[in-house]
C-alpha cells in the first residue's frame, strides 16, 4: 500500500516559463541537469518535477512513499500480475521501483515518511449569534504574501476509469472514496488517515495530465494568491467554488502548456478506522455546489496533451 502522495513530474518545452509559472504560484525552486523542482515552504521533498525535453508538454510520473513491507507487497502483486519493473528515467532518484499502469503511466514508489505538515492555528471567525473576535479586525494583513502549504493531490486523464481504478485499489493499494456516474471520474486515497484523495482519474479519450493541487491555509490566501498569479498574465481557469466530491474550496489556473494548477482549502478528511461510504455522484453534484463563474467552462475536460 502507498501511503503518500510525493511528487508530481511533466516534460515540457521550456524550463524557465516553468520557473516563471511555479515560482509565481508559491513554490521554492531548486536545479537540476535538464530539470527543475519545485517544493512547498518547509517540505523536504520534491513536490513538481519539471524536466526538458524540447517538445510539448507531456507526463512524466507520479510518486508515491510507502515503508519497506509494503513495498515488498507491492512488488509481488505487480509480480503476480506480469508488470515489469523498470530501470529510473533519470539520474539521482530515490531507491525503490518504477513500473507502469494500465494506461502506460510512469509511477514510482519508494521507501519515505508520511509528508506530514506542521499545524496551523486558525483564524478566529465571527459567525451568527457566536462572536469569537471582539475588538480587533480581522482582515488580513494587505502585504500578505500567501504561499502553498504542499502539494495535495493530482487528477489524470484515462480512457477507462474503472480500469485505472480498479489497478490502484487491487494493486498499489488506495482505497476508492467517490466517484461520479457513467464512469466519468474517480476518487483514490492513500492507506491509513488520509485526505479524500490523493488521485483522481477523470474520462478522456487518451492519457495525460489534467491538474495539480496545492493547500493553502485560508479563502483570504487562496484569493490573493489567484489575485498575483492574474497580476502576472496567467490564465484563470474556473473559481472560486466549492466542490461536491471532497468538499474543498477550489481556484483553478491554467498553466503555461493548458495544463491546471489548483489552489484548495479545507477538503475533508477520512481516517483508517472510520467506515467511509464511497458515493455515486451526478457529474454537475460531484464537481461543484457553487463557484462565482458558474458551471466548469466547456474546456475544463479538454485533454491538451491528445492535441
Amino acid at each position: 500500500m502507498v501511503q503518500s502522495l510525493q511528487r508530481l513530474a511533466l516534460g515540457i518545452p521550456d524550463l524557465q516559463v516553468g520557473a516563471e509559472f511555479y515560482t509565481t504560484f508559491g513554490m521554492n525552486m531548486y536545479e537540476g541537469k535538464d530539470m527543475l523542482a519545485f517544493r512547498c515552504d518547509n517540505r523536504k521533498h520534491d513536490e513538481i518535477v519539471l524536466i526538458e525535453t524540447g517538445q510539448s508538454r507531456k507526463f512524466h510520473h507520479i510518486a508515491f512513499a510507502t515503508d519497506a513491507p509494503d513495498l515488498e507487497d507491492l512488488k509481488g502483486r505487480l509480480g503476480s500480475r506480469g508488470v515489469q519493473l523498470l530501470d529510473p528515467p533519470y539520474e539521482d532518484q530515490e531507491d525503490g521501483i518504477w513500473f507502469r499502469d494500465p494506461d502506460g503511466n510512469l509511477v514510482n514508489v519508494h521507501i519515505g515518511p508520511a509528508a506530514s505538515i506542521e499545524a496551523e492555528t486558525p483564524p478566529v471567525i465571527n459567525t451568527p449569534g457566536i462572536t469569537k473576535r471582539v475588538n480587533e479586525r480581522g482582515c488580513p494583513p494587505f502585504d500578505m504574501n500567501p504561499r502553498p502549504r504542499r502539494f495535495g493531490h493530482m487528477i489524470l486523464f484515462t480512457p477507462d476509469v474503472p480500469a485505472q481504478t480498479k489497478f490502484y485499489i487491487d494493486v498499489v493499494g488506495m482505497k476508492l472514496s467517490d466517484w461520479i456516474a457513467d464512469g466519468y471520474a474517480a476518487f483514490l486515497r492513500t492507506a491509513g488517515d488520509s485526505d479524500h484523495h490523493v488521485l483522481g482519474f477523470l474520462n478522456a479519450s487518451t492519457p495525460g495530465f489534467h491538474h495539480a493541487s496545492f493547500e493553502m491555509s485560508s479563502i483570504d490566501e487562496t484569493e490573493i494568491a489567484a489575485k498575483r498569479l492574474l497580476g502576472n498574465g496567467f490564465k484563470h481557469a474556473w473559481g472560486p467554488g466549492r466542490h461536491g466530491v471532497g468538499s474543498n474550496y477550489f481556484h483553478y489556473f491554467r498553466d503555461p502548456w493548458n495544463g491546471m494548477a489548483e489552489y484548495f482549502f479545507d477538503i475533508d478528511y477520512l481516517t483508517e478506522d472510520f467506515d467511509w461510504e464511497p458515493t455515486e455522484w451526478t457529474k454537475q453534484s460531484g464537481m461543484f455546489l457553487w463557484a462565482a463563474d458558474g458551471p466548469p467552462p466547456p474546456d475544463f475536460g479538454t485533454n491538451y496533451e491528445a492535441e
